[in-house]
């Protein structure tokens, strides 16, 4: 959009500036005058109203240009075929170009009249991903049909665009002798059965495009794709696939008979009549077929009672190495049949990330065959979820089960031999269970509930096996263990039931979830098994929304339906080879394109190429990152012999960050041992030597690190000496200094400009850095010595480190550093680590907040200290130390030396400010460790204290903000809290816990169990640490890094507002509401431990997060107004895709005309209440060519944006800026048009203040200066 903005302003430079509404300008120019030239200028651009990328497929939509009646879409370069171009009943159209392999794109959208391309072209930039290419279908074998496994089309490959007008007519010439002669073929089933003879061995491609009906040729009502016989199976390689989100069969199935590497992916099945009744078959005589990303809805009613909704949706009989995943079952009857009684062979069969919405039974039913059930979402389910019969062995595992009535059973026993029997007395089969969250059953019995009469084999990990003692009440049959044979299984990564719920409900079905949805009542459907009578009447009277197809396209007004005349349905792909370098043209391209790097991908011990199936050596990857890339590290540990060195010349840039990080789901450590290895240590300079071994030196910028582990480097785990990086969820684990370091790398860095500043380090943890030789300069965390400014630590943990959890050291030779902020952060144990090492010779201190009489106001907020070996808080000397508010210090000086949970005393320039603090002593739960004594020391503190509880031989409370000097005792003394003051006051959890892990929430935060956090609802509720993710409220404190003005700003996660709701406004409020609506569709997960807002006079403690898988729909009759309370100030959101922005209130606005909307994440932020409410009632709608005039974090003598200085800013004063950097018009620097033409407010204006306030004038910021 911003493109075809940028276009449309030059386009129209050259008219007259009078023309323009410049209000200094004497000629006045009518509404109907501008309209016209607007017109004018809209005829000549493309205006891109989406753009998307998916697993291995992108689209892009765009309006109609006037005076165009065709379009030339371009992927990086290359074009598309034009029978990927649609357009739609509304006008718009649509390109999707798919056969892409995982990287970057740019879709660009030419507008053509004739076969002249004409100007105001726009283009959009995509991500696409990989399709997740897991189970027993590529096992032995590969199931991605007419696709390479890197997602492009195979070399030699045959598309054929099939449509339910060319069903009929697209034809090609099939290979039918062995000899190579062809025989003409029409009908997209008479080519498939030319094709059944084997000759043809070319692999074929068919994309189906729009509603297809029955074609004039099937066999017995299904599309068949089928071979000769089971030694003569058709091995070609087929992929039938939808193009887009709207495909679908509609009155007839797709069966597949005696056939090898079949894909079926992307197509809505519905309303199927066919003689086997099925939506899709695997007949027989099958291996490796992948059926993914499909949706399956009712078929007609058959014959037996239990085919109300149809027969089988998706059943496979005497097939093996299948894979079935991410399909989309809406309320069918029989989902998955699993083989037949007349099969002996244990087939291999994987089901994972299927979306079973409301669908009864056979989620999959198996006789005999090895099947793997991993990370589906069971979503109310009225008869049963897994049922094994005839001695089959199913892995069920790390699935989420809701209101699924009988999740697993087993024929004629457990559950099943409670009620007459589901199975037809089949003898039974074993289910071995793992870490399935089930909710809302009915009945679930374990072995180790009852050993003859279970459902399932629950084991307490993936690896256990089921002894061959445990059999089937019915049959006597034992399990397999088929999933532990490491010659049978295949590698992959089971997510979390929880998260799989988000992964399904994000990316389960058709694209975009498909043309046809349907909200089902948890209430009613959960438990029914009946039609649904309302879905019913909408398959059957489903019709297309698309127009046009490859050509006939309009350019305005009302749009009708259009054949399309294109013919050119048979396309060859050729891949070839120059140069050594293998390039593929995209899928629906002519031309071979521009080579696309994507993703870098490395393994341990690797040297190949970067791709994931040949990953690279890690230290070349960092090499050859570029700005926005990203490089995976796949599972493993990786030997690390030399450091890794980013220099300061190897950065990203602040729109497109070099990024290095574990493969999601990825275990990933880098190990330095092999570095400290080839140091003699019988050298006199051993230590020496030691000091230059660090695992990591970031000295560039803008990098981000997520997900791994650093151990074993000679010193630091990592020195971050660069400006504006991310360290996020990484683990510094028994490094021999300090495990993450914010100091100067280079020498030369001589002033605190120079030194590293603007650094976020999130959710990170550092634990037994140890340095063997003195112990005490080991630190979890430290940003000393030579740091600069905006340096942040949120929601970090060190423990049992040699010497400090945090150290915030300064010295006389360098000077003060820059202010630090730590906060939602705990550190404990330090002093001592986990292996035995320290006790003594060192600092042993949580937070260590300064050094050697050097002064730097650091910031600690919302934190916890607990356990260290000295101090839980100090100021270490530190004279300007700033504040300490909301923390807590609980059993330090376990050395028993008379070191206090709070040694703050020195902190006199001019006194430090301590807010909410809870110090406190329990022996009770004190750590068991005969090396440590523990007990009471007197707290100290200079400066101002307030509503706090500290220790100084007995107890003290304080109210009121009060002075305070070391030693004084000021608030009343008494007996002090008690236990029950807690949400926990019991023994932290033993040393060698994993705390990264047992103390996180799933979004990385920090939640140590309520331990030592006092009750928010009791008398010390408004004292101390927060992080409990519970029911109580959290009022955690965020950050928000500002990276064009690195600045950081803090807030309280409490925001206050009200507004006037208009009469009949829909309204929701996530703390009464939850998910529930029967006006938005909400899928997401809720949280309360987010902080708390107050909005119109209520106190709203529950939100919804925005997380990639959350989603919002709502449609609406009347144009209206949409209202969005976050508890993040300036909280971002995208509606209908375009990207909004809160004015510091966490209130966002946005118009909405009439139709059906989606709300989805744009940043990371909590929503907790939200209304729409008609044009009819008060709210103010925005007009969608003139905007309000705006001045927020300004000047406010300045309009910025009005450019013309007309009190409006609209696409005017953008076409005037544009004007002005042409120099065909001046404004005059320090003059009204000029000042607020400077949008960015930074005194210039230049072409980032163009960008800016098109994006302004399109709505994808909404507030003006901008600066972000």
């Amino acid at each position: 959009m911003v493109a075809t903005l940028v276009a449309a302003v030059t386009a129209v430079a050259a008219l007259p500036t009078q023309l323009l509404g410049f209000a200094e300008d004497a000629i006045p120019v009518t509404e109907a005058s501008w309209e016209e030239n607007l017109s004018l200028l809209a005829a000549s651009s493309v205006s891109i109203t989406k753009s998307i990328g998916y697993a291995e497929s992108a689209a892009v939509e765009w309006q109609p240009v006037s005076g165009a009646d065709g379009y030339n879409v371009y992927c990086n370069g290359v074009q598309l075929d034009s029978m990927l171009i649609r357009q739609y009943k509304d006008g718009h159209l649509r390109a999707d170009a798919v056969g892409l392999k995982a990287g970057s794109y740019t879709l660009k959208v030419v507008p053509v009249s004739g076969s002249t391309e004409l100007s105001g072209a726009a283009e959009a930039t995509v991500t696409v991903t990989a399709h997740d290419r897991s189970g027993f279908g590529f096992v032995n074998g590969t199931s991605s049909g007419a696709y390479n496994e890197d997602g492009t089309l195979k070399s030699n490959a045959v598309v054929l665009y099939v449509t339910d007008k060319t069903k009929n007519t697209v034809s090609m010439d099939v290979v039918t002798s062995s000899k190579g002669a062809t025989t003409p073929s029409t009908g997209i089933q008479n080519i498939l059965t030319a094709y059944q003879k084997g000759y043809d061995t070319r692999p074929l491609c068919i994309r189906c495009i729009g509603n297809i009906n029955d074609p004039a040729t099937l066999m017995d009502g299904d599309l068949l794709i089928k071979g000769n016989g089971a030694s003569k199976r058709l091995s070609c390689g087929v992929t039938i696939e939808g193009i887009g989100a709207d495909t679908v069969f509609n009155g007839f199935g797709l069966r597949i008979a005696n056939a090898s590497n079949v894909e079926v992916r992307n197509i809505g099945f519905m309303n199927c009549n066919s003689g086997e009744g099925d939506d899709v078959g695997l007949q027989q005589n099958n291996d490796h077929v992948w059926i993914h990303n499909c949706d399956f809805f009712y078929g007609d009613a058959g014959s037996d009672a239990d085919q109300v909704k149809g027969d089988g949706a998706l059943d496979t009989k005497n097939s093996s190495y299948i894979t079935h995943s991410y399909n989309h079952f809406w309320d069918n009857g029989k989902c998955n049949l699993q083989g037949m009684k007349s099969e002996s062979t244990e087939n291999y069969i994987t089901y994972h990330h299927n979306w079973y919405d409301h669908s009864d039974s056979r989620h999959p039913r198996i006789r005999t065959c090895t099947v793997h059930i991993y990370n589906n979402y069971y979503d109310g389910n009225a008869k049963y979820g897994v049922g094994v019969t005839m001695g089959a062995s199913a892995f069920v595992e790390n699935n989420y089960f809701r209101n699924c009535k009988n999740p697993m059973l087993s024929s004629g026993q457990g559950t099943d031999a409670l009620g007459e029997g589901t199975f037809s007395g089949e003898t039974g089969g074993i289910i071995k269970a793992y870490n399935n969250h089930i909710e809302g059953a009915t009945s679930y019995i374990t072995y180790a509930q009852d050993n003859t009469q279970f459902d399932a084999y629950e084991v307490s990990s993936a690896s256990e096996t089921i002894p061959s003692s445990v059999v089937t009440a019915s049959g006597g049959t034992t399990y397999n263990n088929f999933d532990t044979d490491s010659s049978l299984m295949y590698s992959y990564t089971a997510e979390s039931p929880e998260d799989a719920k988000a992964t399904v409900t994000a990316k389960a079905g058709r694209a975009d979830g498909g043309d046809l949805q349907w909200k089902f009542d948890n209430s009613v459907d959960d438990a029914s098994y009946a039609v649904n009578n309302e879905l019913k009447a909408a398959l059957v009277s489903y019709t297309s929304s698309i127009s046009a197809i490859g050509s006939g396209f309009q350019n305005g007004g009302s749009i009708t339906t259009t054949t399309t005349t294109t013919s050119n349905t048979t396309i060859t792909t050729v891949t070839t080879t120059k140069g050594g370098t293998t390039t593929t043209v995209p899928a629906g391209t002519t031309t071979k394109p521009t080579p696309v790097e994507g993703a870098l991908y490395c393994a341990p011990g690797a040297t190949g190429s970067g791709t994931m199936a040949d990953p690279m050596d890690i230290y070349e990857a960092v090499k050859k990152v570029a700005a926005g890339q990203t490089i995976y590290l796949l599972e493993g540990t990786y030997e690390m012999d030399e450091m890794i060195l980013i220099d300061s010349t190897n950065c990203g840039t602040e729109n497109a960050y070099k990024t290095i990080m574990a493969y999601p789901g990825a275990k990933v450590t880098l190990d330095f041992s092999a570095q400290v290895a080839k140091v003699d240590s019988s050298a006199s300079d051993y230590v020496d030597q030691l000091k230059s071994l660090r695992g990591i030196v970031l000295d560039g910028d803008y990098w981000k690190f997520y997900g791994f582990e650093i151990t074993k480097a000679g010193d630091n785990g990592m020195l971050l000496s660069g400006n504006h990086n991310r360290i996020e969820m990484m683990v510094f684990n028994d490094n021999q200094d300090t495990g993450l370091q914010i100091s100067r790398y280079n020498t030369s860095a001589a002033t605190i400009a120079d030194w590293p500043s603007y650094n976020l380090i999130l959710n990170c943890t550092s634990k037994n850095n140890c340095d063997n030789a003195s112990m005490e300069n080991a630190d979890g965390f430290a940003a000393k010595l030579t740091c600069g400014e905006g340096n942040v630590f949120d929601g970090c943990m060190a423990y049992n480190n040699s010497d400090d959890g945090w150290d915030l050291f300064a010295k006389s030779e360098t000077g003060p550093i820059g202010v630090v902020t730590i906060q939602n952060s705990i550190a404990f144990r330090n002093g001592f680590t986990e292996f035995g090492e320290g006790y003594g010779d060192c600092d042993g201190n949580g937070f260590k907040l300064g050094g050697s009489g050097i002064g730097s106001p650091h910031i600690v907020k919302n934190c916890l200290a607990f356990e260290n070996l000295h101090c839980g808080f100090t100021d270490n000397n530190n004279p300007k130390l700033g504040t300490i508010i909301d923390c807590t210090a609980v059993n330090n000086n376990g050395e028993g030396a008379g070191k206090p949970n709070f040694s703050c005393y020195r902190c006199t320039d001019p006194g430090c400010d301590f807010d909410n603090l809870m110090s406190y002593y329990d022996a009770s739960v004190f750590l068991s460790d005969a090396k440590l004594k523990g007990g009471a020391s007197n707290d100290k503190y200079v400066g101002t204290y307030a509503n706090g509880v500290y220790y100084n031989s007995g107890y003290y409370k304080v109210d009121a903000d009060t002075a305070i000097t070391n030693g004084a005792k000021i608030g009343t003394k008494y007996e002090g809290p008690a236990a029950s003051d807690f949400i926990s006051m019991a023994k932290a959890p033993t040393q060698g816990t994993d705390f990264h892990t047992a103390w996180r929430n799933a979004d990385g935060s920090l939640n140590p169990n309520g331990l030592y956090e006092t009750k928010t609802d009791g008398t010390y509720g408004t004292m101390g640490y927060h992080m409990y993710n519970g029911t109580t409220p959290n009022p955690i404190v965020t950050t928000t890094v500002t990276s064009g003005s690195n600045t950081t700003t803090t807030t309280k996660t409490t925001t206050t507002s009200s507004s006037a709701i208009p009469s009949g406004a829909q309204i929701h409020n996530f703390t009464e509401n939850g998910l529930n609506s029967t006006f938005y569709t909400i899928t997401g997960n809720l949280a309360t431990n987010k902080g708390t807002v107050s909005f119109n006079d209520l106190t709203l403690t529950q939100c919804l997060k925005l997380e990639t898988a959350t989603s919002i729909g709502f449609t609406n009759t009347a144009d209206g107004t949409l209202t969005l309370v976050f508890v993040e100030p300036s909280a971002t959101i995208k509606v209908d895709g375009t990207k909004y922005t809160a004015n510091g209130d966490g209130i966002i606005t946005v118009p909405v005309t009439s139709g059906t909307h989606s709300i989805t994440k744009a940043n990371a932020a909590n929503l907790f209440y939200m209304v729409y409410a008609d044009e009819s009632g008060t709210v103010t709608t925005t007009s969608a060519t003139a905007a309000t005039t705006t001045t927020k974090k300004g000047d406010d003598t300045v309009a910025y944006g009005d450019s013309n200085v007309d009190s409006v800013v609209d696409l005017r004063d953008a076409i005037i800026l544009n004007k002005h950097l042409a120099q065909q018009i001046i404004l005059e620097k320090d003059s009204q048009p000029f000042k607020n033409a400077d949008v960015n407010a930074d005194g210039n204006v230049d072409d980032q203040d163009s960008s800016i306030l098109i994006d302004y004038v399109i709505q994808l910021i909404d507030t003006l200066p901008y600066t972000g």
